[in-house]
């Protein structure tokens, strides 16, 4: 979230921290000189209560019931498919502020998803 020049941070959790999926699309092509190129792109829609005050749109997250007919290659009913590109439940998700330590792609550590005290933020701003 930007606020000014100042950017903020945050973690957002799907039923508690459990792992979650995203609804994404992959190819894969050849070019004129025959090589593959491997492409993928996650979906997205628009925000939940959750996601409004940080961005104005989130990935799409599958619900659980939907796995099977996301992944399902022999799939062809556009209108189902449809269905699953909805925001999430926001009752089911939560967010809160991190460390600026998540701008950094060394850090790659649980660090990166610690609380932090919108004030502490603030004062390091200004010191």
């Amino acid at each position: 979230m930007r606020d000014g020049k100042t950017k903020q941070a945050f973690c957002f959790e799907v039923n508690d921290g459990e792992l979650f999926a995203f609804a994404g699309l992959w190819d894969r092509w050849k070019d004129p000189s025959g090589n593959w190129i491997k492409t993928c792109s996650i979906l997205t829609t628009i925000p939940n209560v959750v996601t409004l005050g940080v961005h104005d749109r989130m990935p799409v997250i599958l619900d659980p019931d939907g796995y099977d007919l996301w992944l399902d290659p022999w799939m062809t009913d556009m209108g189902a498919a449809s269905e699953l590109l909805k925001p999430c439940d926001a009752r089911l998700m939560r967010c809160y502020p991190v460390s600026t330590r998540v701008n950094r792609v060394a850090n790659d550590d649980e660090g990166c998803s610690v609380p932090v005290e919108l004030a502490e933020i603030q004062d390091r701003l200004f010191s």
